[in-house]
């Protein structure tokens, strides 16, 4: 059996976000960073749809 990763956002300190972006994690760490959808929106990186904007890259 495979566990998940912990997930920190990056941005807000927000744990297991439901939703989250660019997750980055270490093989052999089970805590790993991303973005979550409430900061990525907050910031203006997505559009109306939840998608990223043309040009933004995470």
């Amino acid at each position: 059996m495979t566990a998940f990763a912990t997930m920190a956002c990056r941005k807000c300190g927000s744990a297991n976000p439901p939703v989250y972006l660019a997750p980055v994690v270490v093989p052999g760490d089970l805590a790993g960073t991303c973005i979550c959808l409430a900061c990525a929106n907050a910031r203006g990186w997505l559009d109306r749809d939840g998608n990223l904007k043309p040009g933004i890259s995470l």
